[in-house]
């Protein structure tokens, strides 16, 4: 035998050996048992913020979707059917429009803007108005605050809400930066006089609803009505929740949203972000991962009994949306994080990053094994996406670079979504497999058994 035939068979055995069946049994027992450890097995269900809920209880929802569909085992239908009936009881309405969500105060900006009073002096006072996105945006308090020159090159600052002094007899300086108001950094320029008064009004950020959270949490509870509306032995166990969970969605995931829905010129669409002065970027046509989060629930929801019709309408835009950001590559795509247009000029972020990425691949794989847009070739282009572009080429110690477009070490090969490519490309999955050296962890247990059903060695969905 030649060095050559050699070389072969140890590449063909070390390929046997990295796709050796995963032990079933004791991966979801070690899951069952870990997720029962945690908060009696309640995860962050209980939590009523939504990025609690989108970025940490979906994760749960996940996992126990992918053991059903890779055990039938009805125990993860029953964890799904009690979480989420645990979590539509925290949805609330703060704003009285009739629809219900969960909010975040997390990723809202501060606004503050000043002004000068019916003052004797000439000095004005900036920003007139200023939005802040940073650390200091939690400090900023929505009081309203009073600059009053007391002597003539000093300065007192008031809480006005409080009737509290917070800095007494500061120097004054023409266009140095004050800093006593909370959270906010404000200037005075020009001639000032003993009496002079400047107002500075500030509103911290506000709790926001948001649609990427939704749309994480959406997901598996969609895999839920669908799997049980589909058979009439779960109908009999399942069906009042499945109905109550779709009328759910119908009406506080998919019309509430209307009001932000935009249909871009060519047809397709998305949603944008809310009209609140505290929102980073209000109006704006949000990130790709955002908006396919809740399409991709709507892509599975569609076609099952009792759901809303707008749902394959908005699911199909929003599939031509992305479908229309991708950049060929060589054999593969790339795409940007975020694509929009606005001031009439065209504009977009850097490449989109591995960890959120995982939503669009996810989306992705939805829509072309539900025959929406996405095709064949498409999701062999994204597999290449994986191997050509973000794999960093090792055998022993794979890992994946930080966005779709760049190679690295940046992340783990056991990724949500992106290893649904190995329906593909199996060698995705064996890479992921070789990641965690043949034995995943209990708690990438679901993700790694779900995989390997999809590469044909378990039940299909």
């Amino acid at each position: 035998m030649t060095c050559w035939h050699v070389l072969v068979v140890l590449l063909l055995l070390a390929s046997l050996a990295a796709a050796e069946p995963l032990d079933r049994g004791k991966l979801v027992a070690d899951y069952k048992a870990a997720d029962l450890a945690y908060k009696e097995g309640k995860g962050n269900s209980e939590s009523a913020d939504s990025g609690t809920l989108g970025w940490g209880e979906a994760n749960y929802l996940r996992n126990y979707s992918h053991l059903w569909l890779v055990t039938h085992d009805t125990y993860w239908l029953e964890k799904i059917e009690d979480h989420f009936t645990r979590i539509m009881g925290t949805a609330t309405d703060p704003d009285g429009d009739g629809f219900l969500g969960w909010q975040t105060p997390t990723y809202s900006g501060a606004v503050y803007w000043c002004q000068a009073l019916h003052n004797r002096g000439t000095a004005t006072i900036d920003p007139p108005l200023y939005k802040e996105t940073g650390k200091p945006a939690a400090d900023v308090t929505g009081h309203v605050y009073i600059i009053s020159v007391d002597e003539a090159a000093a300065f007192s600052v008031w809480d006005q809400t409080t009737r509290k002094r917070l800095a007494e007899k500061q120097p004054y300086k023409a266009g140095a930066a004050i800093t006593a108001v909370p959270g906010c950094t404000v200037k005075i320029t020009g001639e000032t006089a003993v009496g002079d008064r400047f107002m500075v009004r500030t509103l911290k950020p506000e709790p926001t609803e948001f649609t990427v959270h939704e749309g994480m949490i959406a997901h598996p509870v969609a895999i839920f009505i669908e799997e049980v509306k589909k058979d009439p032995k779960l109908q009999e166990r399942f069906g009042a929740s499945a109905d109550k969970f779709l009328a759910f969605i119908n009406q506080h995931m998919l019309r509430k949203h209307e009001y932000d829905w935009l249909t871009l010129p060519d047809g397709s669409g998305a949603w944008r972000f809310r009209d609140l002065i505290t929102d980073r970027f209000p109006n704006r046509i949000m990130p790709h991962n955002q908006y396919l989060a809740l399409a991709r629930a709507f892509l599975i929801l569609k076609d099952v009994p009792g759901a809303d019709p707008l749902m394959g309408q908005r699911a199909e835009q929003m599939a031509r949306c992305f479908r229309a950001s991708l950049i060929e590559q060589d054999q593969a795509f790339t795409w940007h994080y975020w694509d929009w247009v606005e001031n009439g000029q065209p504009d977009h972020s850097g490449f989109e990053d591995t960890s959120h990425g995982h939503i669009d691949i996810g989306f992705a794989v939805e829509a072309a094994t539900r025959g929406m847009v996405f095709t064949e070739a498409d999701m062999k282009r994204l597999t290449r996406t994986v191997l050509d572009l973000m794999w960093n080429q090792s055998e022993t110690d794979p890992k994946l670079g930080p966005n779709c477009a760049t190679r690295g070490d940046k992340a783990s090969f056991v990724q949500h979504d992106w290893i649904d490519l190995c329906r593909w490309e199996p060698k995705i999955y064996e890479l992921a497999l070789k990641s965690c050296g043949g034995k995943p962890s209990a708690a990438a247990a679901p993700l790694m058994l779900r995989a390997e059903s999809i590469c044909g060695k378990g039940s299909e969905r």
